[in-house]
């Protein structure tokens, strides 16, 4: 017996499996760096204290970027605003692994924090 979405019982949907990734790279991407700092301190060339602040980045990136693109992508389909969400998300990582400069990185962070945003916002 086929289900609403038009898959097998007992099957999921490739959406599922994509949001499922999504929250899980974004909740990992928003706490796994505090464990990283020192070696991300040591490629940046700057304290822990300082490449702290990249934490302190994607937090304010998401009080911020919450509100404002869940305003922002509010007439927008849902579908295509996840996809945007995603691909600005990895766009923002494959941007702060390549870079080596510490405002590059900042910027990245909080980048992926507004998608981030967009992302739970739908």
């Amino acid at each position: 017996m086929a289900s609403v979405a038009g898959t097998r019982e007992g099957k999921l949907p490739l959406v599922v499996w994509v949001l499922a990734a999504g929250t899980f790279l974004m909740g990992t991407t928003e706490f796994v760096i505090a464990g990283l700092l020192p070696q991300i301190a040591g490629d940046l060339g700057t304290s822990v204290s300082h490449a702290g602040l990249l934490i302190t980045a994607f937090a304010i990136g998401m009080i911020v970027g919450g509100p404002t693109m869940a305003l922002a992508t509010l007439r927008l389909p849902r579908r295509l605003t996840l996809i945007a969400a995603l691909a600005v998300f990895a766009l923002g990582h494959v941007l702060a692994a390549l870079s080596s400069s510490f405002g590059i990185v900042l910027a990245a962070r909080v980048m992926t924090a507004l998608a981030t945003g967009a992302f739970w916002a739908v």
